[in-house]
């Protein structure tokens, strides 16, 4: 028993000194600390641009459709009272099953804040070729409503404006958006990988940041086809 009594002060003692160390973190502490959660940039972008859904539409109201190159529908999206189904080829999938076939360039199915866009691979007269997932294409017409066009450029800066993450050591601050461009040292650059800002301004391949120590310069969010930031999508 006592040694029981000692084990277990012993295991306070230790949670309540790593609980005061905690109290001292800063937000760069638990973002380069997150185990589930641990830094992982955004999926490649192929398409020209992106589809995503219009400001106008009640996606909790109106089902999201989209129909394949014959018109007839192949995905559908509802909104249920404590679900969102998805319907594919006949099949429905609820929010939180895996086997869903429908996997665009972004899809969040929460109900307190569903996100989704579609990179647009081609385009013809009458619609946006879109990536349902890796093999399947989805047709949207030119003139529906529900869904806009998107560039790249303005996706991802509506996305980063309130904050993403980036990887410094790969990554670095810089004062011109170039790559030989003077870096920007800090002191906890050295200790921290992950850092996390907001974008003030898009130059092509380059982001005009602000970071959370208050620095300005530039980072690259993309090479190519290769995305290097993450973004939040639960704003």
């Amino acid at each position: 028993m006592k040694r029981l009594i000692t084990f277990l002060i012993l295991i306070l003692t230790v949670n309540s000194a790593i609980s005061q160390n905690r109290k001292n973190w800063t937000q760069l502490d638990y973002l380069n600390a997150d185990e589930t959660y641990p830094f992982k940039t955004e999926k490649d972008i192929t398409g020209k641009f992106f589809v995503t859904i219009s400001d106008t539409l009640n996606y909790y109201e109106n089902p999201i459709i989209i129909t394949d190159d014959g018109n007839k529908e192949i995905v559908r999206i509802e909104f249920t009272e404590n679900d969102v189904v998805t319907t594919f080829d006949g099949i429905k999938y609820s929010r939180n099953d895996t086997s869903n076939p429908l996997n665009p360039w972004l899809l969040v199915l929460n109900p307190d804040y569903f996100r989704l866009a579609f990179e647009c691979v081609d385009i013809n007269s009458e619609h946006y070729v879109v990536k349902l997932n890796d093999n399947a294409l989805g047709y949207i017409q030119l003139e529906n409503p529900d869904f806009k066009k998107e560039s790249i450029s303005d996706f991802v800066k509506n996305w980063t404006s309130l904050g993403f993450d980036f990887d410094r050591s790969t990554n670095t601050l810089r004062e011109e958006p170039k790559e030989n461009g003077k870096i920007i040292p800090n002191p906890n650059a050295d200790k921290y990988r992950i850092w996390t800002g907001g974008v003030l301004e898009i130059k092509g391949d380059w982001l005009k940041i602000k970071t959370i120590k208050d620095e300005v310069g530039w980072i690259k969010w993309r090479d190519g086809q290769k995305i290097l930031i993450r973004m939040y999508y639960a704003c």
